[in-house]
């Protein structure tokens, strides 16, 4: 029991333990009245201290908890570095767009990316406009690069027209390299 409850049980005849006595107990005068407000503002107080011990305790989990995920990152990082090593060591089922290699706790996998076609769209309009495929052309003058790209192809670095064979000026390939996953 602190201070409070004790001055309580010797000058006010309140036992804050005893629940029936607490429930039938009523503030009579100004002493008891003030007491009360000494109650809530030491409740009040208590729950501050409470509150900020709490706080500091989530702070101090958090940056444990970020420090554990730097650790589990560099470690992901570690392991899945040595099985792409080991990946390019073992025969692999292999298709057009990737490559896999089951295992039982998971697959390893290499996943082959479309080249990044960048575009000068100016140079490619003027191309098209040129080799006399303006319906490729639209309005705001820039290239149908969906309906366009059926009719090229990739050859080397350079993008290269199906039907004439020749060098379309304005595109430019950049390889990507494949990207490596392990699946769980």
């Amino acid at each position: 029991m602190n201070i409070i409850e004790n001055l309580a049980m010797q000058n006010l005849g309140v036992d804050m333990e005893d629940e029936q006595q607490r429930e039938s107990w009523k503030i009579q005068n100004d002493s008891q009245a003030d007491w009360a407000l000494d109650k809530i503002r030491e409740a009040q107080a208590e729950y501050r201290r409470f509150e900020m011990v709490v706080n500091d305790k989530i702070a101090q989990l958090q940056a444990v908890l970020e420090k554990e995920k730097e650790r589990i990152v560099k470690e992901v990082e570690f392991f899945s570095f040595k099985l792409a090593q080991y990946f390019e060591t073992v025969p692999k089922r292999k298709s057009k767009t990737q490559e896999t290699y089951k295992l039982p706790s998971g697959r390893l996998v290499k996943k082959y990316r479309q080249p990044k076609i960048v575009r000068d769209d100016e140079k490619l309009v003027k191309w098209l406009e040129q080799n006399g495929m303006t319906e490729l052309v639209k309005i705001q003058k820039s290239p149908d690069w969906a309906t366009f790209k059926k009719d090229t192809e990739i050859v080397g670095d350079k993008v290269v027209s199906k039907t004439t064979g020749e060098v379309i000026d304005g595109i430019t390939v950049i390889e990507q390299a494949p990207e490596f996953k392990v699946e769980v």
